[in-house]
């Protein structure tokens, strides 16, 4: 039997990189790195009456996407050494669509793990590096393993740039619309 997002995910397979011109801003409880925006809110742009739910939700794949090629851009402004792959897990690790659209849209190779890894195991191994219980951090890809790695497909990622430059343009056209909208119903989200 196929789960919701198996079946979300092969309907949105169908749809073409930029989702036919849906745009999405993945801000729905305000946005942390790298704006620091408690304002900042989900936008949709593009939405007509051609769009399906498999558009709205590869949109929002993207979206994510978009964000975290923003965060590792900005990572490298700030003079951060960041390893030329990028490793995920939990519910993106599951989607072949997500971790295709994640290399695509940051040009980078995704690699996803062995077994089922979820964000708390992570967090707890992130946790003992830093209580000194795991002494050699490298040793973790060693522990976890890797199933698959995802590489970018440079047509797809020239196409995925070119949406991903309205994306960081329309967060700056519309976020004093988001903060005033905000403001308007009391000033928290």
């Amino acid at each position: 039997d196929l789960d919701p997002y198996q079946i979300l995910d092969l309907k949105a397979a169908d749809i073409p990189p930029g989702s036919e011109g849906l745009l999405a801003l993945p801000y729905f409880m305000g946005e942390r790195a790298p704006l620091w925006d408690p304002k900042a809110l989900g936008t949709l742009v593009g939405l007509t009456l051609y769009h399906t739910k498999a558009h709205l939700y590869r949109a929002l794949m993207e979206a994510a996407a978009y964000s975290l090629r923003h965060s590792i851009e900005t990572g490298k402004e700030c003079g951060l050494r960041i390893k030329e792959e990028t490793r995920v897990v939990g519910g993106v690790a599951k989607s072949k669509l997500w971790t295709q659209i994640l290399a695509d849209v940051t040009g980078r190779p995704i690699l996803t793990p062995a077994g089922n890894v979820e964000a708390p195991l992570a967090d707890a191994l992130l946790a003992g590096i830093g209580v000194g219980l795991v002494p050699d951090h490298r040793r973790i890809v060693e522990w976890i393993g890797t199933v698959q790695r995802v590489e970018p497909r440079e047509e797809v990622h020239a196409k995925y740039d070119r949406y991903y430059r309205l994306y960081r343009k329309l967060y700056q056209d519309i976020s004093e619309t988001m903060h005033a909208l905000v403001d308007l119903e009391g000033g928290e989200i």
